[in-house]
């Protein structure tokens, strides 16, 4: 497998989340964004708070879990996003070279792609709903049938695009029972996706 395709492969599986929050510079419970050992700089968009619990950095390598900020701080006078859902972040630690999104396109519909995204690593367990790209943004829509943790649903929306030649996917999971549409799902990653660029000055 070629250096790009197992950066995208060790994004594409979400990586395993701790329950620790080493690494993450926080200065709050409920913090939209924080920074990371190398200095890029995790932002939610409005109403998305970083859930330290379940959020884990390590030597520049993320996997950052939002949600209502709401929800996490318990205080009802903070914003909340208008769906209910779960955002996670993941960086890749090493500044490389990304690929063209047809070249990440063209992988992750493959048999081999598509078996790296399915949480149980079998291809037939995934289906592809939907691949588009803009601009420099891959965004997959999949319905993964492998199961999960119990709060999570099937279905999700993922972003795979390059901040400083460093792979980042930002995931959009639906809670169980509380589908989310397309046109929110995008959306909600657009905003996402602008916000951590405008954080990082890109």
């Amino acid at each position: 497998m070629s250096t790009w395709t197992s950066k995208v492969s060790l994004l594409a599986a979400g990586l395993m989340l701790a329950a620790c929050s080493a690494g993450l510079n926080v200065t709050r419970n409920a913090p939209m964004q924080v920074q990371l050992p190398d200095g890029m700089v995790i932002a939610g968009a409005r109403g998305w708070c970083i859930d330290q619990s379940t959020s884990q950095a390590q030597s520049g390598a993320a996997v950052i879990v939002l949600g209502s900020c709401a929800a996490i701080a318990r205080n009802a006078l903070l914003p909340s996003p208008k769906i209910e859902a779960i955002v996670t972040i993941s960086v890749e630690k090493e500044s490389i070279s990304t690929p063209p999104v047809e070249s990440l396109a063209a992988f992750l519909t493959s048999e081999q792609g598509r078996a790296l995204l399915a949480r149980d690593g079998r291809a037939a367990s995934l289906d592809l709903l939907e691949v588009a790209t803009r601009d420099d943004t891959l965004f997959l829509h999949a319905l993964d049938k492998s199961g999960g943790p119990l709060t999570a649903g099937e279905d999700y929306w993922r972003a795979l695009f390059d901040i400083e030649g460093r792979f980042v996917t930002v995931s959009l999971i639906n809670v169980a029972d509380n589908p989310v549409s397309r046109n929110q799902s995008i959306a909600t990653l657009n905003a996402q996706i602008n916000q951590l660029k405008a954080a990082n000055d890109t």
